[in-house]
């Protein structure tokens, strides 16, 4: 097995698929099997589907396993599906886990609930108690949006106690030394993948991150830029992802802002047919409508250059 490559993951960029919506906010599954199709074809190696960025939360049990399924449909086995089994109660992400085995997924992420992180000694029952009914890889999700998220003596304890478990989405801030800190802790054989702090792409891939977990839309210059960092070539990784980052200190405003600028950048990209959100709309006015339409022309055009060289 080489590094990073626990269990069928990959290392390369590894998507959130985000959820397209038809106008009456039915679920578009055209244009969700249209964005998997594309994101391979853009160096993709491998999916997380439904996460945060996928506006999880808005969906239901059956929409979150129709999206897998049509998820899975499309990778084909070309790539390993990491899904999504996140949810507040142990039950529950047994049973998405338990979906998710029966669909096909080659793992499973369950984020850390929020109210552990007051209370770290019930991390490691809790996944635990999940690992042992689904018949799946785990990787956890070390999501704390303001917060050094767990600590490294817990992580230690969930590796030692889980057979199971073969990596850590690392969104903590900062999130740069603790992925340093959880390899040096579990050895180069553990899946670390990276997230929320993607404008400090370059920092992460220098640490020695296996993955990073962005959104679609923008997956063909992220790979370019993690094919470069692997190549040796640092110096011209660093100037394209550089020329990345107006996008991405907009979006990363926060999470709302995210998904709205980048499912904006879809329907540019013709690959959405609406841009709409569930929970209302977000609000697009003249002026923050104005800078994202200019953003996009910016990607755009980058990403022309970059994959049409």
């Amino acid at each position: 097995m080489k590094r990073g490559e626990p269990s069928g993951l990959r290392r390369g960029i590894l998507p959130v698929v985000q959820t397209p919506f038809h106008e009456n906010l039915s679920l578009d599954e055209e244009s969700l099997a249209g964005l998997a199709e594309a994101s391979i074809r853009w160096g993709a190696c491998g999916f997380l589907a439904p996460a945060v960025a996928s506006e999880v939360v808005s969906l239901s049990a059956e929409e979150r396993r129709r999206v897998l399924e049509i998820v899975c449909a499309a990778a084909r086995g070309r790539v390993p599906v990491l899904a999504g089994a996140s949810a507040e109660s142990e039950e529950e992400c047994r049973e998405h886990g338990r979906v998710a085995a029966r669909i096909g997924a080659d793992a499973i992420l369950v984020a850390v609930p929020q109210r552990f992180y007051a209370a770290q000694d019930q991390v490691v029952p809790f996944f635990a108690g999940i690992a042992s009914s689904v018949d799946l890889p785990l990787v956890i999700q070390d999501l704390e949006w303001s917060g050094p998220g767990l600590s490294i003596a817990v992580v230690e304890q969930l590796a030692a106690e889980i057979p199971t478990l073969v990596g850590l989405k690392v969104e903590t801030v900062p999130a740069g030394p603790k992925y340093t800190q959880v390899r040096q802790a579990l050895g180069m054989d553990f899946f670390i993948a990276g997230g929320w702090a993607a404008p400090q792409m370059i920092e992460a891939l220098d640490r020695g991150v296996d993955a990073m977990i962005p959104e679609c839309s923008m997956v063909p210059v992220y790979a370019e830029v993690f094919r470069l960092h692997a190549a040796g070539r640092r110096d011209l990784a660093l100037a394209l992802f550089r020329q990345m980052l107006p996008m991405l200190a907009y979006a990363n405003q926060e999470i709302r802002t995210s998904i709205a600028f980048f499912k904006r950048l879809l329907v540019r990209k013709g690959v959405f047919r609406t841009a709409r959100l569930r929970g209302g709309d977000f609000l697009w006015d003249c002026y923050n409508g104005r800078i994202a339409d200019e953003l996009i022309d910016s990607y755009l055009a980058l990403e022309r250059s970059t994959v049409g060289h």
